[in-house]
Parts: structure tokens; sequence; C-alpha cells
């Protein structure tokens, strides 16, 4: 989702449009709800992600995700905290990042493989 021109940020941690592959597990109190399945990042910044995925996630569900930047593997759990059904089987989801990832966006720290 692009800013327009005449448009501020508004953000404090601008989304990145970028395309990276995603591996997940949704849970809902504690419970693993779906398999692990794949998606793909629509944007990212340092405290959150827009992804593609392609099965029904309830918003508050939280989200174990690795996210696959460049040569590196980032382990990051976050809340859905919007979800968008584009048709029956494409839905993108805004999700909140628990705590703040400055490795993801490539500022303020070197990128962090995970093992």
């Amino acid at each position: 989702m692009r800013t327009p021109k005449n448009e501020t940020e508004k953000r404090q941690y601008p989304r990145i449009e970028k395309l990276y592959l995603v591996s997940y597990v949704n849970e809902i109190d504690g419970r693993q709800i779906s398999p692990v399945s794949m998606g793909r990042t629509l944007n990212i910044s340092q405290n959150g992600v827009g992804v593609e995925v392609y099965q029904h996630i309830e918003k508050n569900s939280i989200m174990q995700m690795e996210i696959a930047i460049e040569n590196a593997d980032f382990s990051v759990r976050g809340r859905v905290v919007r979800v968008h059904e584009v048709d029956e089987k494409v839905f993108v989801l805004g999700i909140q990042f628990d705590g703040i990832h400055p490795e993801l966006t490539g500022r303020d720290s070197p990128h962090r493989a995970v093992q």
C-alpha cells in the first residue's frame, strides 16, 4: 500500500514494500490452529508486516513467523490486527509484532540470522 505523494507518512516506523516468503503457524489462546503454512509479505516495517495468505486467519490471533529476507531467516511473533478478504482464497493480514525489529528493514541494526 503506497502513500500518495501529497500525504505525509504518519507511522512511527514506515512500511517498505517488499516481497519475502513467510512460513507461519497461527495460534488462538495458546493452541496451534493451522499447520505450518506459507505466505508472502506485501510490506514490512520494524513493528509490523502486511502478509498475503491463502486461508482465513482470525483477527487478534497470534502468528509465529519465519521471514526469509535475502540470505537470512528471522523469527518473529505478532498479533493479527487487520484481516482483509481479497477473495474466498486470498487474505491480506496486518500483523503487529510483539516488539521492534529494526533488522527486518535493514535500519539501525545488522541482519542477524536465526539458527
